[in-house]
């Protein structure tokens, strides 16, 4: 009798997402943002532009930029984490007759060092650095944990016989008689040798964990490193845990509106704290898994049906005072999807990938003569007449 064959799994592969070479400071990217739109055949006195940002107060520049150069304060498409409210799509589309979406995770970048994650905060008394986004190292944090949890109690090690072996504490086996509920579940089949009924079976057993020998497959992966074997009790595993040897079982940690922060990064996760900046890392997945599901929306819906618009969407890069100037914000531009009202062309039927739209933003001029100067505009709202107002009866 022929047995049952196993579904093949999916594996989702997320697509390349540069940043050097590509970042665009503020100042100079919505004046290009605004005359792109121009470039497409938006009408510059109707354009009616959204932002999906985090609510952190070093998004605030991006948000005045956009209010000074498309003459109106942006409508609010974002919640935690640059996840967009797609329920906000028939508003937004109501308010003007062309549309801007501009929706981007955002995360702090330190020029001194080169490293990502963290931000100055101004209004706290000294020098108070944290999280940027606090949000999404929030949702990471957990998963984070466990990983470097694991990364000290996973050990290698070489017997008398020039055995290579792992042992491994019982709370990461996902045993048949007693599966992990909860944590970080090793894929041993990746990693360990399986007997003739193709069964994982420790060689050894302690009181709190399982000792396997290593698959020939694995060894090699391990000395292609230049890893040097050790004796006795061995060393842990370290950085040697890799993204593809295991996964997390979890009931999610959030509670509020962020729980589709978590929901949307829950499988990337072992990608994410195993990544040399997992805020970074984290941010990306989210900007492309948004871009993903926002097409989706607006493709299946009929908000913006018969109007332009140019969804864009990429990562802030939040950066503190430095050398005297001003904490200020790059945008590094990632994918956008262009609807035209008459039909667009042939090059916008597919999104527009992150070299060409690169091309196509720094390919725009950097003046915009119709940009609106705030100072002037809040005195003539002070110079304007006092309006009498009372209360309906």
């Amino acid at each position: 009798m022929e047995k049952s064959k196993q579904k093949p799994q999916i594996v989702r592969k997320l697509a390349p997402f540069k940043v050097d070479g590509l970042a665009i400071p503020y100042p100079e990217f919505v004046p290009r943002l605004f005359n792109l739109c121009l470039s497409l055949g938006f009408h510059k006195e109707l354009i009616m532009p959204s932002r999906a940002f985090c609510s952190d107060e070093n998004q605030g520049l991006p948000i005045i930029l956009m209010t000074k150069h498309f003459g109106t304060f942006p409508f609010n498409h974002g919640r935690v984490g640059g996840i967009i409210a797609t329920d906000r799509h028939g508003p937004h589309a109501y308010h003007g007759e062309d549309s801007v979406i501009l929706q981007a995770s955002h995360v702090g970048y330190d020029p001194h060092t080169g490293t990502y994650g963290k931000c100055v905060r101004p209004k706290m008394a000294g020098t108070t650095i944290s999280n940027s986004c606090g949000k999404i190292t929030h949702v990471i944090t957990p998963y984070l944990e466990q990983y470097q949890f694991a990364k000290k109690r996973i050990f290698l090690h070489r017997d008398e016989s020039g055995n290579h072996l792992i042992t491994v504490k019982n709370s990461f086996v996902d045993f048949a008689s007693y599966p992990v509920k909860n944590g970080l579940v090793l894929l041993l089949e990746k990693i360990v040798k399986l007997d003739d009924d193709r069964r994982i079976v420790p060689v050894a057993a302690l009181s709190t964990s399982q000792t396997f020998a290593l698959g020939e497959d694995f060894c090699r992966r391990i000395d292609a490193t230049g890893y040097i074997w050790k004796g006795g009790d061995g060393e842990s595993i370290k950085d040697l845990l890799f993204a593809d040897l295991f996964f997390f079982r979890e009931d999610f940690h959030e509670t509020d509106a962020s729980i589709l922060l978590e929901r949307s990064l829950a499988g990337f996760m072992p990608e994410i704290v195993t990544s040399q900046n997992p805020s970074l890392r984290a941010a990306k997945i989210i900007i492309q898994l948004e871009f993903s599901r926002i097409v989706e929306s607006i493709r299946r819906g009929t908000e913006y049906v018969g109007k332009n618009l140019l969804y864009i969407t990429g990562l802030n890069l939040d950066i503190s005072e430095f050398e005297g100037f001003p904490a200020t914000t790059y945008f590094v531009p990632w994918a956008a999807h262009i609807q035209l009202q008459n039909g667009a062309p042939e090059e916008y039927a597919h999104p527009v990938e992150q070299d060409r739209l690169f091309e196509l933003i720094m390919g725009q001029s950097i003046e915009n003569p119709d940009q609106v100067n705030l100072k002037e505009e809040i005195g003539r709202m002070l110079q304007a007449p006092r309006f009498d107002i009372r209360s309906s009866k």
